[in-house]
């Protein structure tokens, strides 16, 4: 989901592989879930899901999976792991290191 700013090419890529893995999933449930009179009965809890990204791969989660992990109130989810990372990233944002050329002239 993109929100705020105008989306990179990064982004723009991320939205077409999510969008051809979502409509992948579709096409697999309405195949499997296709009665014999044409239409398509989903009652599986598998049958409504998020696609996203969870651990550099492409992973279907349960909605009803979410929802157990969810702050609805706050619209968060319940670990925010990455709040761990806040002592680290204010030591990066405090450092004051001189970066030096990483090559002298040849001319010597």
């Amino acid at each position: 989901m993109q929100q705020g700013g105008s989306p990179s090419p990064f982004d723009r890529n991320m939205g077409t592989k999510l969008g051809t893995k979502a409509a992948q999933k579709m096409i697999t449930l309405c195949e499997k879930n296709l009665a014999e009179d044409g239409t398509v009965v989903a009652t599986d809890p598998d049958c409504a899901v998020l696609v996203g990204v969870i651990r550099r791969k492409t992973e279907y989660t349960p909605v009803m999976e979410l929802a157990k992990r969810t702050d609805f109130s706050k619209r968060l989810p319940l670990d925010q792991w990455w709040l761990k990372l806040r002592p680290l990233l204010r030591i990066l944002a405090k450092h004051d290191d001189v970066y030096t050329a990483e090559a002298e002239d040849d001319d010597q």
